[in-house]
């Protein structure tokens, strides 16, 4: 026999999806957590994000929107945007495409509203499409990461090529990858957030970090005169301070000018404390 399709009550509906998470509730309405999430959104019945279940009751109750009228013979026609035309691309440039949607949503409504199910039906396409270009949740997030910071990467070697001596290249490299995180850092911060995206990245970076940081070491041991060790610990406090002062700037804690201002001395005092040393 086929499953008839459950008869919702839009305020029942209403109420539940309100009150405790879809992954909680949707048994009782014989559904799979995304079929209830489809459901709400067939009905016009508003729901919380994964976020909102992060908040106190308090807040909860203040962001809890007043559920709108229903009119079946339109439907959600305002509310919805228009379904894209499907249309066939190659699998880097629909990758690329989810990528952009991803980055989207990350920087509008956070993190926790990232799902295959939700990039595929804003592409337009298929679910099964969407699994066949990232298998996982994890690997949108993780290759979005890897995007900008390749784009970090780029952007510094580009002003890097500009200075004329090891000084100009470090104040060059430390104010262009301030202005950056202050620029593009914030979505990069966000996808951090999940413990799955940082996991991958550190194995990855465990695995590449003695072929990019081994030549360093090796120059600034013999340029100053340093034991690997003591070039090696520099080196890491110097990265650290950036990536704390461009963490700040990412979350808006400090601004990109006073974080320049701030760093930009430290940096430099390490790198003239290792040149005296030399001297």
């Amino acid at each position: 026999m086929s499953r008839k399709a459950p008869m919702l009550d839009r305020a029942e509906l209403y109420e539940a999806v309100w009150s405790s998470p879809l992954t909680e509730i949707s048994h009782t309405f014989g559904l799979t957590p995304g079929g209830l999430a489809k459901m709400c959104d067939r009905l016009d019945v508003p729901r919380p994000k994964r976020s909102y279940w992060r908040l106190s009751a308090k807040e909860r109750t203040a962001l809890r929107p007043p559920l709108p009228p229903y009119e079946p013979a339109t439907g959600k026609a305002k509310t919805v945007s228009p379904k894209m035309k499907r249309t066939r691309l190659p699998i880097r440039e629909r990758q690329a495409q989810l990528l952009e949607i991803a980055a989207r949503i990350v920087e509008q409504e956070g993190v926790d509203e990232v799902s295959l199910n939700r990039l595929a039906r804003e592409a337009g396409i298929s679910q099964a499409q969407a699994h066949n270009c990232f298998p996982r949740r994890v690997d949108v997030l993780a290759e979005l990461a890897r995007r900008e910071i390749r784009e970090f990467e780029r952007s510094r070697q580009g002003v890097v090529l500009r200075g004329q001596d090891r000084i100009t290249q470090i104040v060059l490299s430390t104010v262009n990858y301030l202005n950056e995180a202050g620029r593009r850092g914030s979505l990069l911060q966000s996808i951090l957030l999940e413990t799955d995206v940082r996991e991958i990245l550190r194995r990855e970076r465990a695995a590449t970090r003695a072929m990019l940081t081994d030549p360093i070491i090796n120059s600034m041991s013999m340029t100053y005169g340093m034991s690997k060790e003591e070039a090696l610990g520099s080196n890491r406090l110097v990265t650290a301070l950036c990536l704390r002062t461009g963490r700040l700037i990412a979350n808006r804690d400090l601004s990109i000018e006073a974080g320049i201002r701030l760093c930009l001395p430290m940096v430099m005092g390490c790198v003239r404390s290792n040149a005296q040393r030399a001297a």
